[in-house]
């Protein structure tokens, strides 16, 4: 052990977000369970073998599906397989692989036949789908003491039969109260992967595509530090949202319109910079990202996480943005109809008195005040801002691709917030990273920032942004 007193350890800035940007932690728990599971003689020339397999199945999805009476479960599971390519394992492919039937055999023997079908080559790198191979909670805890443990257990809820919790047992199949009581224990062995699907009077391919949004997302093994850009078009929803992420997660809300004012009236050889550029507002890339980097540095950037609103304006900026020590773990595009968005605008006033912001249609909060229309919320700007954020836009997703996730804004406060919460506290999405600049040198910043332009000019950029934001300093 080192003696912290002696030898002061400290862990670089750049270290935690490299394993999160390439999955690390992910990658550890699977090689530990993979130990675990098959406890070798020789553990390094163990992991020298699962390396590759590990890193390829660490996003693999291992599946049960537990199923009502006369439900069609082998359909609805071929359909999550032809959008997650995974294999699927059932009834039928379980007794002809043991050549015999599955009620002839005991738990343990039903556990070892399924664990010599998931071990396959095909099943095992692709992931699987077990359907109508476990009844029992015997046959599920066999299983489990062999070591398949799958990653999400989706139980399919029939409209046609009772609630499970319901004790009932007047008018309803003489099979249910049995089939009840199995649901419940096997619902109880795996119930902390579980996920109910209501079928309701959805055709096939609408519960497949329900399972495969819970499929898709999955609890983190960590608990990480939230880094988080909200990108979307001006009446999004972003600061809203910003901000009570700031109130629950106790994270920083970075709103960089605010930092960039702070900068213009500081005395810092950034802020002089700002202040030099040709076009009286800068919007230059590199500039821009080392006065956010100055800021995500801070000491309660570096504990508490941050949540970053108003930048990046293009690809160029998100590419600078991936390139500093501690990039963004979760972008979240919030989608909105920007007639939506233009109205929630033009619905704000300022209080001439207090300087607060009220909405129009607010009685309580307009009768007896005297109200203005900010400059900054004219509807010329406005879309202005619009129409430059639909240009970056399909750049902006190209570039982040799998790694972004996208949300519907046009809903309510609360269900959108609720919705990042889910984002932030899954696993990152199971996708390669973004490589920024793959296609040219990475930049290197220079010692001296007037090195960094013999001639600041921005753009090009509408003449209306620029407006806004000389309203803004």
């Amino acid at each position: 052990m080192n003696d912290k007193s002696r030898r002061p350890l400290q862990i670089p800035t750049w270290h935690i977000p490299y394993m999160e940007k390439h999955r690390l932690y992910e990658l550890f728990y699977e090689l530990g369970r993979e130990i675990a599971i098959q406890q070798p003689d020789d553990h390094v020339a163990f992991l020298k073998e699962i390396l590759f397999n590990a890193y390829q199945n660490r996003d693999n999805a291992r599946v049960v599906i537990i199923c009502p009476p006369r439900t069609n479960c082998d359909k609805v599971a071929y359909r999550i397989a032809a959008t997650t390519n995974q294999v699927v394992i059932t009834k039928e492919k379980f007794e002809d692989f043991a050549d015999a039937p599955k009620s002839s055999l005991n738990p343990s023997q039903v556990a070892r036949v399924i664990s010599k079908l998931v071990r396959k080559d095909e099943a095992y790198k692709r992931g699987w789908i077990l359907v109508n191979c476990l009844k029992n909670e015997a046959e599920a805890r066999a299983l489990l003491k062999l070591g398949i443990i799958p990653t999400h257990c989706l139980l399919l809820v029939s409209p046609f039969y009772p609630k499970i919790d319901e004790i009932k047992y007047c008018d309803v199949p003489v099979f249910w109260p049995q089939q009840r009581r199995q649901i419940i224990a096997l619902r109880n062995v795996f119930k902390h992967i579980l996920y109910e699907v209501h079928l309701k009077q959805l055709t096939s391919q609408e519960v497949a595509d329900n399972c495969i949004e819970f499929i898709t997302g999955r609890k983190g093994k960590i608990v990480i530090t939230p880094r988080i850009i909200l990108l979307g078009p001006r009446g999004s929803g972003r600061r809203t949202q910003a901000k009570l992420l700031a109130k629950v997660m106790n994270v920083v809300h970075i709103d960089f319109e605010y930092l960039l004012c702070q900068a213009w009236g500081s005395d810092s050889e950034i802020s002089r910079k700002l202040r030099e550029c040709d076009e009286r507002v800068c919007f230059h890339s590199e500039l821009l990202v080392q006065l956010l980097n100055k800021r995500i540095l801070e000491e309660d950037c570096l504990k508490n996480g941050w949540v970053l609103t108003g930048y990046p304006f293009t690809k160029t900026d998100l590419m600078f943005i991936d390139c500093l020590d501690t990039p963004p773990n979760r972008i979240i595009f919030l989608e909105c109809d920007l007639n939506v968005c233009r109205e929630r605008v033009m619905n704000n006033r300022i209080n001439v008195d207090t300087g607060s912001t009220v909405k129009i249609n607010d009685r309580s909060q307009t009768e007896g005040k005297t109200l203005e229309l900010h400059p900054k919320d004219k509807e010329n700007l406005v879309k202005s801002e619009h129409l430059y954020y639909c240009e970056q836009y399909a750049a902006l997703r190209d570039y982040c691709g799998g790694t972004a996730s996208i949300l519907n804004a046009d809903q309510q406060v609360k269900w959108v917030h609720e919705n990042i919460l889910g984002i932030i506290l899954r696993e990152s999405p199971p996708h390669p990273p973004r490589k920024p600049f793959e296609d040219e040198m990475t930049p290197q910043w220079p010692s001296n920032i007037d090195d960094l332009f013999a001639s600041c000019k921005c753009g090009p950029f509408p003449p209306q942004m620029k407006d806004m934001y000389i309203t803004y300093l």
